[in-house]
């Protein structure tokens, strides 16, 4: 959100949801490293509070232009000759403290209406900007007690912030590494260990162990009143498989992992499809 134009992203993001049916997203980051700047060359450096505010105009701007387009607005007329209505394509005009749009987007609303926002979080900051903009938030408990402090933060700044009618789903982090044995699992990490120069450390909880072990602590998360879990392989290709095959039917027979035919991911998360504000 620091260094890329909203339109852009909207539209591109609609692009995207049609490309896939419906299964489109975007994460919100602020992006304020000395690295990111010289990549980009746009602007100088601002302070996050700053980054976090210009973060939230996005968001915003986002969902009005997803939204500028009724669902209707395609009405393909033969005998008219009209292919759109343009009574039903409305210009967003937002002016805000970091830029100003005037028109629609230039592409008809997407599959999912409003694709999903979501925001990566680890503190109030953050969280504030997930509670007011964002449809889930992820975060990274490193133990089960975390939650509840996390969930009450939440709660108390979507009860300020939020006018959305539906809640923040929240979603809990955990990076895995499987193996067949604990000792393997411990080698595994070991080789992390030595090829980070440290201890391999992330920002969400590390769990390494037999397919049941990490099944276990799934289950164990996914009961502290979270949404959902969203687990990141620690490495790639190895996690991916063993979350697939071996990780996934456990936690399936278990229930933990509930069976869904959802078409989109509005759908998976339990979203419903969102009615143009227009």
């Amino acid at each position: 959100t620091t260094h890329t134009e909203p339109f852009h992203v909207a539209t591109g993001i609609q692009t995207l949801d049609f490309a896939s049916r419906g299964r489109a997203g975007v994460r919100l980051v602020v992006g304020g490293s000395t690295a990111e700047r010289a990549n980009f060359g746009r602007r100088d450096e601002i302070d996050l509070e700053t980054g976090f505010r210009e973060a939230g105009e996005v968001a915003d701007a986002l969902g009005r232009l997803w939204d500028s387009w009724q669902d209707d607005a395609i009405i393909r007329d033969a005998a008219s000759g009209r292919f759109v209505d343009a009574d039903r394509i409305h210009n967003i005009d937002v002016a805000g403290e970091f830029f100003s749009i005037t028109g629609a987007s230039i592409v008809p609303r997407s599959p999912q209406g409003r694709p999903i926002i979501s925001v990566l979080a680890h503190q109030t900051v953050p969280f504030r900007l997930a509670a007011e903009h964002a449809d889930v938030v992820f975060v990274t408990p490193h133990d089960a007690a975390a939650v509840t402090g996390i969930l009450a933060e939440l709660d108390g700044a979507a009860a300020e912030l939020r006018r959305a009618r539906e809640r923040l789903r929240v979603f809990a982090d955990v990076i895995v590494l499987v193996e067949e044995t604990s000792a393997a699992a411990r080698d595994a990490l070991a080789r992390l260990d030595d090829l980070v120069g440290g201890e391999f450390r992330s920002d969400a909880r590390v769990v390494a162990g037999t397919p049941t072990e990490v099944a276990e602590h799934i289950r164990a998360l996914a009961e502290t009143g979270v949404d959902g879990v969203r687990l990141r392989p620690a490495r790639q290709p190895d996690d991916v498989v063993a979350i697939a095959e071996r990780l996934a039917p456990l936690l399936r027979a278990t229930r933990v992992l509930r069976d869904d035919d959802a078409a989109t991911l509005r759908g998976r998360l339990g979203l419903p499809r969102p009615a143009s504000r227009y």
